[in-house]
C-alpha cells in the first residue's frame, strides 16, 4: 500500500549568508516520505526566494495534490511542475526504487571568503 506525509521545517541560518541583498535568517522546505510497503524514501522541496519562480506555499499546495496522485498509482508529470516539487518528489521516487547511488560524488564550493558580517 503507498502512502506520503508531507512534513515542513523551518531552520535558523546564523551564518548570515546574503543572497540578493538579502540576508538569509531562516531556511524553510518541506520533506516528502513516501511508502509502499516497508520501502521508505524521502525527498526535499526547498524554493529560494528571490530564486525560485515558486513560493513555499505554491510549492506546498502543488506538492498535496501531486502526492494524491502518486498515492492513486498515477504517473506524474514532472516537466509540469514547479522545480522544487519535481525534484523533491522525484528524489524521493527514486530512492524508493533504489535508483539512487550508495555513495555521493561530493565536491566543495565555497559561497564566500572571509567574515560574512563585512
Amino acid at each position: 500500500m503507498r502512502t506520503a506525509k508531507l512534513y515542513s521545517y523551518c531552520l535558523p541560518m546564523d551564518s548570515g549568508v546574503i543572497l540578493r541583498e538579502n540576508k538569509l535568517t531562516e531556511r524553510t522546505g518541506l520533506i516528502v516520505e513516501l511508502s509502499d510497503g516497508d520501502n521508505v524514501a524521502r525527498g526535499e522541496i526547498a524554493p529560494l526566494a528571490g530564486f525560485s519562480v515558486e513560493t513555499l506555499e505554491e510549492a506546498q499546495q502543488q506538492a498535496i495534490e501531486q502526492l494524491k496522485l502518486w498515492v492513486g498509482g498515477e504517473h506524474l508529470a514532472y516537466d509540469d511542475l514547479f522545480p522544487s516539487v519535481a525534484w523533491g518528489i522525484s528524489m524521493a521516487e527514486l530512492e524508493l526504487a533504489g535508483d539512487l547511488p550508495a555513495e555521493g560524488n561530493y565536491q566543495a564550493a565555497p559561497l564566500c571568503n572571509g567574515d560574512p558580517d563585512d
